[in-house]
C-alpha cells in the first residue's frame, strides 16, 4: 500500500507597498535598481518537504497543498479519518484540524495542526505513524 504525506501550507508573507521583494526598488539590478540584495526568506514548508522526501521511501507520496484547495483536501481527510474509525464529532474535529494552515497529515491522520514541526520532528513523527500501519 502506498502512503501519502500532506503538508498544508500556511499563508505566505507578502511584500509591503513598494512592490519589490521587501518594498525595495522594483527596477532590475542591471538597470540601476540599486545594490539591494539579500537571501530570500526561509520557507519552512520547502525545508520540511526536502527532509521528508530524503527520509521516506519512494512509494510514499509527499504533497504540498494550500488550505484553499479544500476540494482536494476534504476527501483526503474524510476518507483517512473514516479508515481510522473516526465518526461524528471526532471525524469533524479531525477534518477541521487538518484543514488548518501549517498542518502535517499522513494518510488523512492529522499529526500536527496550526504549526509545522521542525524537519527532524516531522520525519520522526511520519516514520512512527507509517510504522504503526
Amino acid at each position: 500500500m502506498s502512503h501519502t504525506v500532506v503538508l498544508v501550507r500556511g499563508a505566505r508573507t507578502v511584500a509591503g507597498g513598494g512592490g519589490g521583494c521587501c518594498s525595495g526598488d522594483v527596477r532590475p539590478f542591471d538597470e540601476g535598481g540599486g545594490e539591494h540584495r539579500h537571501a530570500p526568506p526561509p520557507d519552512e514548508v520547502a525545508e520540511l518537504y526536502r527532509a521528508l522526501r530524503a527520509a521516506l521511501p519512494a512509494d510514499v507520496s509527499v504533497e504540498v497543498v494550500s488550505p484553499s484547495n479544500w476540494l482536494w483536501l476534504l476527501p483526503v481527510l474524510l476518507s483517512g479519518g473514516r479508515r481510522r474509525g473516526l465518526r461524528g464529532p471526532a471525524l469533524l474535529r479531525s477534518v477541521r484540524e487538518g484543514m488548518a494552515v501549517s498542518s502535517l497529515l499522513v494518510d488523512g491522520a492529522v499529526l500536527s495542526s496550526g504549526r509545522l514541526p521542525s524537519p527532524r520532528e516531522a520525519v520522526a513523527a511520519v516514520q512512527s505513524e507509517l510504522a504503526l500501519q
